[in-house]
């Protein structure tokens, strides 16, 4: 099972005579999303990350200090794949059309079937391998929770929110876009969201929002 889309990026062309570095990392990641969504962290092994990816064991260390670094690793290029690195770039269209963006890709990375599939895991083994479920809430939900609200802080920066506290409506927004879904998705009731479905509650999520942060709102 595929986890990245690092590996959709072109290879960086290596000079002549010299160890491809970038793919040789780029095809650790792969082996190694493969082998933690098949096995778990816990059961997966440095050794078996460099058969899987054709490399040497000291090749796999020197791009990755121990496994929390290379699992931290799979999942924060997920996210980066998805738009949501912390340097994002400033919000370039007004609120409402931004905010309805910014949802829509992040539904679209909690329906990526491997996402649902390591979360699913992370939970499985946060009661014996609470570690595990700390690492993937850090370098997933709480990086994009951080990515999030980046966004918002151009947006209140240019006036058109009014956000006292940008962690927690990074939080809400996050939590009102999952609507039933997310709950659905991981339970496998169902396999995917329609588009007219989503995209018609996450406008909402977006008019609801705007009533809460939106510069314009009544002051109370």
């Amino acid at each position: 099972m595929f986890f990245l889309g690092a590996m959709t990026q072109p290879p960086t062309t290596a000079k002549p005579g010299r160890p491809k570095s970038t793919e040789k990392r780029a095809a650790i990641l792969e082996a190694a999303s493969t082998l933690f969504l098949d096995n778990g962290p816990q059961g997966t092994s440095m050794d078996a990350v460099a058969k899987a990816a054709g490399v040497s064991k000291q090749t796999v260390y020197s791009h990755f200090e121990n496994k929390e670094a290379l699992f931290r690793a799979c999942i924060q290029g997920k996210i980066a794949d998805y738009g949501f690195a912390e340097d994002a770039p400033a919000a370039d269209s007004d609120a409402p059309e931004l905010l309805f963006r910014l949802a829509r890709r992040f539904m679209d990375l909690i329906c990526d079937p491997d996402v649902v599939a390591m979360h699913r895991l992370a939970a499985a083994e946060a009661g014996t391998h609470p570690r595990i479920a700390a690492l993937y809430f850090d370098a997933g939900p709480a990086a994009t929770k951080r990515a999030v609200a980046a966004m918002l802080k151009a947006l209140v920066a240019r006036g058109e929110l009014r956000i006292p506290d940008l962690d927690y409506a990074a939080w809400q927004l996050a939590n009102m876009a999952f609507g039933e879904f997310h709950m659905q998705l991981q339970f496998g009731l169902i396999e995917q969201v329609p588009d007219d479905r989503l995209d018609a509650h996450l406008r909402q999520v977006v008019a609801d929002f705007l009533r809460l942060y939106g510069a314009g709102r009544a002051t109370r």
